[in-house]
C-alpha cells in the first residue's frame, strides 16, 4: 500500500524492449491509447508512448489494486491526465513523461506530483530562450556559466519547471518566469505565485538515469487533514 509522503518512481528504456514485450505493453492500453500510439509516425516515438502508458498502468495497479487494463483517465483543465472519478481513488496521484530514450512514472498518495524527462543530447536551445522565458535570476545563472555548461544547466532548469507546472495542474500558462529555482547542492524553489501554495510545501528531486537523459520530480505536500 502506498503511504502518504512517499513517491514511487520508476523508469525504463523503451528501445531495450523486444517485440514480444512491446506487444504485451500494447495490450494493456485502452483502445483510445492504442489509437493514439498508432498515429506516431516514428517507431521510437510510438514505442516510448506505449511503454510510458503501460508502466503507468502497472504502477497504478500496485498502488490501487485494479488490473492494469481497468484504469480509465480524464484530462485536467491544463491537459494533465488524472484518474477517472468513477474509480473512487481521489488520493491516488500520478504523472508520467517520456522521450524516445527514457520513459518514467511517479505515483503518490494525496500529494501533487509532476515529472519531466529530457534527452541531454537534444538540440541546444536557441540563443535568448532563457532570457525570454525563464526568471531573470535563472537566465543570469545560465549566462554566467562557461558556454559548454549552459546546455545542461538550461535542461536542468527546464525539467524542474516542467515538473513544477505539471504538479500544479496549471501547465505552462502560469508563465515560466513567474517562479524560479536555484541549483545548489539540491534544486530548490526560490519563489512562486500564491496559486502554487507556500514555497516550503514543495520538494524536488533531479536524477540522471542514463548518461544521455535527465529527470526531475516535483512534489507539493498536501496539508494534513
Amino acid at each position: 500500500m502506498l503511504r502518504r509522503g512517499t513517491i514511487r518512481l520508476r523508469w525504463l528504456l523503451p528501445q531495450g524492449a523486444d517485440a514480444a514485450t512491446m506487444a504485451c505493453w500494447h495490450a494493456l492500453l485502452e483502445p483510445a491509447e492504442q489509437a493514439r500510439a498508432a498515429r506516431f509516425h516514428r517507431e521510437a516515438d510510438r514505442h516510448a508512448y506505449i511503454a510510458a502508458h503501460a508502466l503507468t498502468r502497472r504502477m497504478l495497479s500496485e498502488a490501487g489494486g485494479l488490473a492494469p487494463t481497468d484504469w480509465r483517465f480524464i484530462e485536467g483543465a491544463a491537459g494533465k491526465p488524472e484518474l477517472a472519478p468513477t474509480h473512487g481513488l481521489p488520493r491516488l496521484r500520478f504523472n508520467l513523461s517520456h522521450t524516445r530514450n527514457l520513459v518514467a512514472c511517479a505515483v503518490t498518495c494525496t500529494d501533487d506530483v509532476g515529472l519531466d524527462v529530457e534527452d541531454l543530447e537534444r538540440r541546444e536551445a536557441a540563443e535568448g530562450i532563457a532570457e525570454r522565458f525563464f526568471a531573470p535570476s535563472e537566465a543570469a545563472f545560465i549566462a554566467a556559466l562557461p558556454r559548454e555548461q549552459r546546455h545542461e544547466a538550461f535542461l536542468r532548469i527546464w525539467t524542474l519547471k516542467e515538473a513544477f507546472v505539471k504538479a500544479t495542474g496549471e501547465g505552462i500558462a502560469m508563465g515560466l518566469d513567474s517562479f524560479g529555482f536555484t541549483l545548489g547542492r539540491a534544486p530548490a524553489l526560490a519563489f512562486a505565485p500564491e496559486s502554487a501554495g507556500p514555497v516550503p510545501a514543495w520538494r524536488f528531486l533531479q536524477l540522471q538515469p542514463t548518461p544521455a537523459t535527465i529527470l526531475a520530480v516535483a512534489l507539493r505536500r498536501a496539508q494534513a487533514g
